[in-house]
């Protein structure tokens, strides 16, 4: 008898053994993959990566970087028109159509633009980009083609009289927009161990927040509040391991680099400086623990719907993923300054930030062999609305051989052409 119950105490262990570990496992298991246990400040991190994946995925996925790879060493074709509009004709028409043929192997590609201004033609430039070695024709100005090398632009543009030459590059490289926006799984993942931490520290549990069936549906929005205090310390702190973050910097180097490869910023050391200007600047700001950020998070079901983004100076932003195809992103705001400036740079950036309302993007890949883009910008300046649009068709193709080649064409080279006459062809091609 006693045999018996020391083999049922046993089994009886056994199975509550068997049980814990099952539940233990179940937790966990529910843990992950469910909200479970999960704290506010964890499943606002949980939607808001997830978000950040899609937000990613529209420009950037296995489709795009095949076709992108095949195209550096295909020929192709390409069509595209630029257009802007208002609402109540206050800045007239402009469109621009471009009809480009290219061989990336070659590095030869010829280019048609043709520009009307309320709806008058004012011209044509043709441009022939041969290896390294670049021919403009304007039809307006009858000189034929002008011919110069692609190296030392910045110092014609100050021979051409521009005042502001700190954006021209040296050299008009082509652009991987992939490369540009895209990063690894692996630079992804590092960059968010490396710093997410940071935003955690001086974000606490209390900071997030949790509401269900808003606005009547079957949706819960996570929210973040951050103070000016808070935002200067995350700042301050990300600034401080950038600097020595030599994994970061070596991206951040690697993407200048794609734009503009003798900019003076792809020098890690010219980066560091930038960074510990920036961080001595944002030193000396004055805060207060007044809330300054919120982010919040929409998600229904399963499915995060949009995020936003609210600023203390009533500037609203939210960013919907339509598909993994399209993005719309929205902007309100109660901002007092909508002046334009166009003067410079700074001034062209920072009006198009103030006055855009809604900026759509579209692309698809069509069949690995074609790639649409379609974007779409409306800006409200006051009582007027403007709506610029671009879209273009790229098409990867196999037998595009009548290219027109520098030596197949009579040119004038730059240096025989005096100033006064490169400031006629300027002024004829821009105004």
């Amino acid at each position: 008898m006693s045999y018996i119950n020391l083999k049922n105490r046993k089994i009886i262990k056994i199975g509550i053994i068997i049980i814990t570990i099952t539940a233990i496992i179940a937790i966990i298991t529910a843990y992950i993959n469910t909200d479970f246990l999960k704290t506010k400040e964890q499943l606002f991190w949980k939607y808001f990566i997830l978000e950040k994946d899609k937000i990613v995925t529209v420009f950037s996925n296995k489709e795009i970087q095949e076709f992108n790879q095949n195209l550096k060493i295909s020929s192709y074709i390409k069509e595209g028109n630029f257009s802007i509009t208002s609402k109540y004709n206050l800045i007239k028409p402009i469109n621009v159509d471009i009809s480009e043929k290219g061989d990336n192997q070659q590095k030869i590609k010829n280019t048609d633009i043709n520009l009307k201004y309320n709806d008058k033609d004012i011209g044509n430039i043709n441009i022939i980009k041969d290896d390294n070695y670049i021919l403009i024709k304007n039809d307006k100005t009858k000189l034929g083609y002008i011919g110069f090398k692609n190296e030392n632009l910045k110092q014609l543009a100050k021979k051409l009289g521009l005042a502001n030459t700190e954006f021209i590059p040296n050299k008009i490289q082509e652009i991987d927009f992939f490369e540009l926006l895209s990063l690894s799984d692996d630079e992804g993942k590092y960059i968010l161990k490396k710093y997410v931490p940071i935003c955690r520290k001086y974000v606490k549990n209390k900071d997030y927040n949790i509401e269900k069936n808003v606005g009547g549906k079957e949706e819960k929005l996570y929210k973040v509040q951050v103070s000016n205090e808070q935002l200067k310390n995350i700042m301050i702190n990300i600034l401080e391991e950038l600097e020595n973050d030599e994994i970061t910097l070596e991206i951040i180097s690697n993407k200048i680099k794609v734009m503009d490869n003798e900019n003076e910023y792809t020098s890690i050391d010219k980066i560091k400086s930038k960074i510990n200007e920036f961080k001595e600047k944002i030193e000396q700001l004055k805060t207060t623990d007044e809330n300054f950020l919120s982010i919040i998070i929409y998600k229904n079901a399963n499915n995060v719907e949009k995020m936003e983004i609210i600023v203390e100076d009533g500037r609203n932003i939210s960013i919907e993923i339509i598909n993994e195809n399209k993005i719309l992103i929205k902007q309100s705001n109660n901002l007092n300054d909508k002046q334009i400036d166009l003067k410079n740079f700074k001034g062209i950036l920072t009006t198009l930030i103030n006055t855009v309302d809604e900026v759509t993007y579209e692309k698809k890949i069509i069949n690995g062999k074609e790639k649409t883009v379609d974007i779409n910008v409306i800006c409200n300046v006051g009582l007027e609305t403007i709506n610029l649009k671009y879209n273009y068709v790229e098409k990867i193709e196999n037998n595009v051989e009548d290219y027109v080649k520098m030596n197949e064409v009579n040119y004038t080279e730059l240096e025989k052409v005096n100033i006064e006459m490169l400031k006629l062809l300027v002024e004829k091609i821009l105004f």
